[in-house]
């Protein structure tokens, strides 16, 4: 256990932060159409999720710019968007590839 991760807040908590900070910062975050994630991308993802399931198989895209080839796991996956312009996708992409990109993204790294 931990203390929650806003400044101030006491409670102790297994995550980052306590239900309550937790619920707060979803909120300002908007919801998954105002990020983006539209029918357009709904559409997207089923299509590829659909190929994979028939058999299909996908590489990283982002791994595959490093030189890496890293086989999608079709339970557990992102679509990845290109880093310059978000309305873009790239394909699929490994989880671990697309949650590092937010977090440099956020950094400005």
């Amino acid at each position: 256990m931990k203390v929650c991760a806003e400044p101030g807040c006491p409670v102790l908590t297994r995550k980052t932060r306590c239900p309550e900070h937790e619920r707060a910062k979803d909120r300002t975050r908007g919801t998954r159409q105002q990020r983006g994630y539209d029918a357009a991308h709904d559409r997207l993802r089923a299509e590829y999720q659909r190929r994979m399931d028939a058999g299909e198989r996908f590489d990283c895209w982002r791994c595959a710019t490093r030189g890496v080839v890293t086989p999608i796991d079709p339970a557990h996956w992102h679509l990845g968007h290109a880093d310059e312009d978000r309305t873009r996708y790239r394909g699929p992409e490994c989880v671990p590839c697309n949650l590092a990109t937010a977090g440099r993204i956020s950094r400005g790294a």
